[in-house]
């Protein structure tokens, strides 16, 4: 785990130099002096700044956070509550199956169609049961992530203050997400500006 953590520190470390590279150290556009004498000292500014980049170790924080431990513990006795009623329904389904089956030939046939038609409106109301119940864990489910997610951004935003860093990813098993970034380093309107200009010219073909 460590070494993988290394590796992709590492390459996190090259994927940003690279984005630093072309942002500020790529051909200039030309300025009005007039309107972008800030905008230029902000630039320079910036390249002269250091990249510092930070991870968080998400398999840590499920196993050491005391709130994420705490809606984890909620979430798991949300599913184990669903399955236990669940379980019940069918359990008492069909035991309601054998106690009928057990009266054997003295059953008319006005009562097994009876039965067979109450049995399967059983079954299906069952069926649509376990599916809202299910589709009401997976809501609460996502709601206690965002909550966490939430309170991990707001500390990291106010961490991050004094720690001064630029970029802060998270990292786990089969996860890399970016968790705080500062915005002097966002070249989102550039790059779209660009993705536009580029698809302009292979429609015009």
């Amino acid at each position: 785990m460590k070494h993988f953590q290394t590796i992709l520190t590492v390459l996190l470390l090259a994927a940003v130099s690279v984005l630093y590279y072309f942002h500020f150290s790529g051909g200039e556009v030309k300025k009005n002096k007039a309107a972008s004498a800030n905008t230029g000292k902000e630039k320079k500014a910036t390249a002269e700044m250091p990249v510092r980049i930070a991870y968080i170790d998400l398999d840590t924080i499920k196993e050491y956070y005391e709130y994420f431990r705490l809606k984890n513990d909620e979430i798991e006795r949300e599913k184990q509550r669903i399955e236990n009623e669940i379980q019940a329904s069918v359990n008492k389904l069909e035991k309601d199956r054998v106690d009928f089956l057990k009266r054997g030939e003295s059953i008319t046939q006005i009562e097994a169609e009876n039965f067979q038609r109450d049995y399967q409106n059983r079954y299906q109301q069952l069926g649509v049961r376990r599916e809202t119940l299910l589709n009401q864990h997976l809501s609460n489910q996502a709601k206690a992530f965002d909550e966490i997610q939430k309170k991990i951004n707001e500390f990291l935003e106010e961490y991050n203050k004094t720690a001064g860093y630029q970029f802060i990813f998270s990292v786990g098993e089969g996860n890399l997400s970016l968790y705080y970034k500062d915005s002097t380093f966002d070249i989102t309107r550039e790059v779209v500006k660009g993705l536009n200009e580029s698809y302009k010219k292979t429609r015009s073909k």
